[in-house]
């Protein structure tokens, strides 16, 4: 005869369960470029730096900060270059799908170029689906590219 599992052992193993496929998750990037290369870019008025391009390296070096412990290379690495400003082309992570992001360039010698752009959920990003995708064991990477064509000052537009 087989014995029932107790109800909160059940509970306890489900818990570990749960913690473990829920290691999954989902990155959002845009890839910005622009003709000519070489342009700041400015996503919602925020100055993309070189930390915008992995946000999960930087919260893993802040929170080893904060704990006092020593970084490894790679984190070395990335913490030398964190606050350095990026040019095109640019990666940034985004964090909202189904909304639109105002990103603006600026190169010297160029008029100022800006396009708000609407970012539509892709067909895996619609409720329930979202949901099982989120529970994976893998990382999905949902890119979004941009471009942009900037004007020389003394031609106009």
């Amino acid at each position: 005869m087989i014995e029932r599992i107790p109800l909160r052992l059940f509970l306890v193993l489900f818990g570990v369960f749960l913690c473990f496929v829920a290691m999954g998750c989902r990155r959002n990037l845009m890839k910005i470029s622009s003709i000519p290369s070489g342009a700041e870019v400015f996503v919602e008025g925020h100055l993309i730096r070189n930390e915008d391009r992995d946000l999960r390296m930087a919260r893993r070096i802040d929170a080893k900060k904060e704990r006092g412990k020593t970084l490894n290379s790679e984190e070395t690495e990335f913490e030398a270059d964190r606050e350095k400003i990026q040019v095109t082309p640019v990666e940034y992570e985004f964090k909202t799908i189904g909304a639109g992001y105002r990103i603006t360039c600026n190169k010297k010698g160029y008029l100022l170029a800006n396009q708000v752009v609407f970012i539509q959920p892709r067909w895996y990003e619609y409720p329930p689906i979202d949901l099982l995708l989120d529970f994976m064991p893998f990382t999905v990477t949902d890119t979004r590219e941009f471009s942009f064509d900037l004007v020389p000052e003394g031609r106009g537009r």
